[in-house]
């Protein structure tokens, strides 16, 4: 198959922008709560949890409590965590497992002749996967890149396994490109993101990440609040990491969608609450590292308050980092 057929099979495929509204409002569990317990089968919670658990890593805060229903896959926030230790042999044993679940979730021949209706998912990740590059070994590659790069192809493969579990149909989405065509659909630019904080600490292996994966980058790398066009400008996207309040205060910033599912009280308040209301949520033990399903955090949702003093924007800024 060249890759002109792949990339067609692959921008040929998911749903349209109202069934997958549906299928959100009739999935998603109601949101209200920091707390987010796994629940088998529900990509949108596991896609929340990985998310929360790699900004948590990120931020070097303890991993979230071991749940008996978490899916096998959330084991890739945990191969962060590891790797951001320095244990990279470990993180790496952690890598072959994940790939190896990951396996087992596409569709095999046999499972597509007994049910038919899971040729589309099959070839739709399949699809995809051919087009991902391998990560990068031989002599002069060190071991640190080679996971880090590797983790990032896993990150992939796991959020197009949550996609193909999630969306009621495959039909339309180019996983490529995050999109639906010819009408946009709620599932439109997600993807699993490193977190702001290691732009400041792993610079060069996230600029190689993102030179190895090119246009199958899937959005933005990291979770760094950015201004459209500047997901990848590496510059901008440490000046965040390194000093949030000071590069987080222009208005260009502040008109992003905001998200809408798995939503804390936290992120409501920075959404549209004052200085206080963020405080008083975050005193109450709320956790700015805790992301809905989308993949975003009280902090994503704060760039579209527009009524802060921009003192009291920066102080928020900083609760919330």
């Amino acid at each position: 198959m060249s890759k002109h057929t792949v990339v067609a099979a692959a921008c040929a495929l998911l749903l349209a922008a109202g069934t997958g509204a549906w299928f959100l409002a009739g999935r998603a569990p109601a949101g209200g709560s920091d707390e987010l317990a796994a629940v088998p089968g529900d990509g949108l919670v596991t896609f929340a949890r990985i998310q929360t658990e790699m900004n948590r890593a990120g931020a070097g805060k303890p991993a979230l409590p071991a749940d008996p229903n978490a899916d096998k896959l959330e084991a890739i926030g945990g191969a962060l965590r590891e790797f951001l230790a320095g244990n990279t042999v470990k993180a790496s044993n952690m890598l072959d497992d994940i790939d190896a679940e990951i396996d087992l979730r596409v569709p095999t021949d046999e499972q597509v002749e007994a049910d038919p209706l899971l040729a589309d998912k099959e070839e739709w990740l399949i699809s995809y996967f051919e087009l991902l590059p391998d990560a990068p070994q031989g002599k002069g590659v060190k071991a640190d890149t080679y996971v880090f790069v590797r983790y990032a192809l896993s990150l992939r493969k796991v959020e197009a396994v949550l996609l193909a579990e999630t969306m009621p149909s495959t039909k339309g989405y180019d996983l490529v490109a995050r999109k639906t065509e010819p009408e946009p659909s709620v599932f439109d630019g997600m993807n699993l993101r490193f977190p702001c904080r290691i732009v400041a600490s792993h610079r060069p292996l996230l600029e190689e990440a993102a030179r190895r994966l090119g246009p199958l980058v899937g959005g933005p790398l990291t979770d760094c609040p950015t201004a459209k066009g500047r997901e990848a400008d590496f510059n901008h996207l440490e000046r965040i990491a390194r000093d949030p309040a000071a590069a987080l205060t222009s208005a260009a910033n502040g008109h992003g969608p905001l998200p809408r599912d798995l939503k804390t009280p936290l992120m409501t308040a920075a959404a549209k609450g004052s200085l206080a209301d963020i405080a008083k949520a975050m005193e109450a033990g709320a956790d700015p590292h805790r992301a809905d399903a989308r993949g975003r955090t009280a902090l994503h949702y704060l760039l579209g308050n527009q009524t802060l003093s921009p003192a009291d924007r920066t102080q928020a800024v900083k609760l919330l980092y």
